[in-house]
């Protein structure tokens, strides 16, 4: 009876062993093809900027503004951008009210305190943004700022939006 207990006992650890070598190589694996993956991103990321450094995606100089598209309370942002030798040189972010005037220091006071320095925090990112872009020259190096998500997610668009429109044929 000691020999059947002692034979079941070392086939159930051979079986924990295998299993838990099974699940080191799979983890292998799924690290391998997780690092190809990366790889793959990494060189498209590459060739996307030498083409943009080759001139592919030039830009016309001027002044081109964009739009957001409302967010749930009808607000939306205008991001306009100068170009001057194809790069950015200025850049203006105005976020508007649904009646269509502009946030300004009262806004957000009618949630009470919290609620309008929330709101004043969220104006002020915003501004923010435009001047990383024109400091970084790309929308895509814009960093979103914690608890202005939405603002960051409109003006991403409002900003793509201009420079959309001074594209070159």
């Amino acid at each position: 009876m000691n020999k059947k207990l002692i034979t079941v006992a070392l086939a159930a650890s051979l079986s924990i062993a295998l299993v838990g070598c099974a699940s080191s190589n799979d983890k292998k694996v799924n690290q391998n093809a997780e690092n190809k993956t990366k790889t793959e991103i990494e060189t498209n990321n590459k060739e996307t900027s030498n083409e943009e450094a080759s001139g592919i995606n030039e830009l016309n100089d001027g002044v081109y503004t964009g739009k957001s598209s409302e967010d749930d309370y009808g607000a939306t942002i205008l991001v306009t951008v100068t170009l001057a030798d194809g790069k950015i040189s200025d850049t203006e972010v105005k976020n508007l009210n649904a009646d269509g005037s502009e946030k300004d220091e009262t806004y957000g006071e009618e949630a009470g305190d919290e609620g309008h320095k929330i709101a004043q925090d969220t104006l002020k990112a915003s501004q923010e943004y435009g001047k990383e872009l024109k400091e970084k020259g790309s929308v895509e190096e814009v960093e979103a700022i914690t608890g202005a998500t939405q603002s960051y997610n409109q003006f991403v668009e409002a900003a793509n939006s201009a420079l959309n429109q001074a594209k070159r044929d």
